[in-house]
């Protein structure tokens, strides 16, 4: 008759901060098995973040325009840069602002808008007279441009302007055919590529932070 005597091991086991009693046997027919508690895992909580709406707005889109601002090396202000063209939104008073565009006309089907199928470009600036941009060559390429050079005088801060575009409505193209008409044959026109009217569309600034807006500074002083 086989006697299986359980005894109690010296010590105790401690298996993630539970204290185990570990248990033996006086007999080769007896094991002990241990069993690791059960692992538990955090999930870090989810964020969303709500989007504006397109800068471009919400609805069809008939003129798409890109405008920015570079140096120049005119102007009348004491820190005027001597060097070309270079892009930026922070001017001091009496630097010399260059408005630069492209622009395409969706609802024509994408057509670059040039002084031929555009009627005017415009752009207004509070306190300011008009100014009126001039589509012409700058290195091999064309777009619009135009200077403003009376800065001297403007308030500092942001500058709160608009650019105006007029298109050029653009004729149906339509041609001659023969269609029957009971019994006679007779001429008809019809139209091969409807037209479309002419466009006007406003570029500004609004719905964009203040340190990426027009901005007129104060000179330094030493």
């Amino acid at each position: 008759m086989k006697r299986v005597v359980a005894v109690v091991t010296a010590g105790m086991l401690s298996l993630s901060g539970v204290a185990l009693v570990g248990v033996g046997a006086a007999s080769a027919d007896t094991t002990t098995t241990t069993t690791a508690p059960p692992t538990t895992t955090t999930v870090a909580p989810t964020t969303t973040t709500t989007l504006g709406p397109p800068i471009q707005g919400t609805n069809p889109v008939p003129v798409y325009m890109q405008v920015d601002t570079v140096t120049a090396g005119g102007g009348s202000g004491p820190l005027k840069p001597a060097y070309g063209c270079a892009q930026s939104n922070e001017f001091l008073v009496g630097q010399a602002v260059v408005f630069r565009m492209s622009a395409v006309n969706v609802a024509a089907g994408g057509t670059p808008l040039t002084a031929t199928n555009t009627k005017s470009v415009v752009i207004t600036i509070p306190g300011e007279a008009p100014l009126t941009m001039d589509y012409g060559n700058h290195g091999t390429t064309a777009f619009w441009s135009a200077g403003w050079h009376t800065t001297a005088a403007t308030p500092l801060g942001v500058v709160h302007f608009t650019i105006t575009l007029t298109t050029k409505a653009i004729p149906a193209v339509t041609k001659i055919v023969r269609v029957k008409q009971g019994s006679k044959i007779v001429r008809k026109r019809v139209i091969v590529k409807p037209g479309v009217p002419s466009k006007v569309w406003t570029y500004s600034q609004a719905g964009t932070p203040a340190s990426s807006q027009l901005t007129m500074n104060a000179v330094p002083v030493a």
